[in-house]
């Protein structure tokens, strides 16, 4: 019994001096660089014909589909 209590007697001690610790403060340098200006230009919508086709009959579905290809340009 006198084991039970000296370690929980033990527990409680760590317990609090691990709690009354104050939290080291750190700093930290901050560089903001500012983004160069971007004019802002309407989406482009490409319109191309069905790639995927599904077919639903009695046998069960059946899905067809054809590569697609897709070039973006960062101008």
């Amino acid at each position: 019994m006198k084991k039970i209590i000296g370690l929980f007697c033990t527990a409680f001690v760590f317990t609090i001096i691990s709690c009354s610790n104050e939290p080291v403060e750190t700093k930290k340098e901050v560089i903001v660089v500012p983004a160069p200006r971007v004019e802002k230009k309407e989406p482009v919508v490409v319109e191309k014909d069905p790639s995927t086709t599904v077919t639903l009959d009695k046998n069960g579905v059946k899905v067809k589909s054809k590569k697609v290809k897709v070039v973006i340009n960062p101008n």
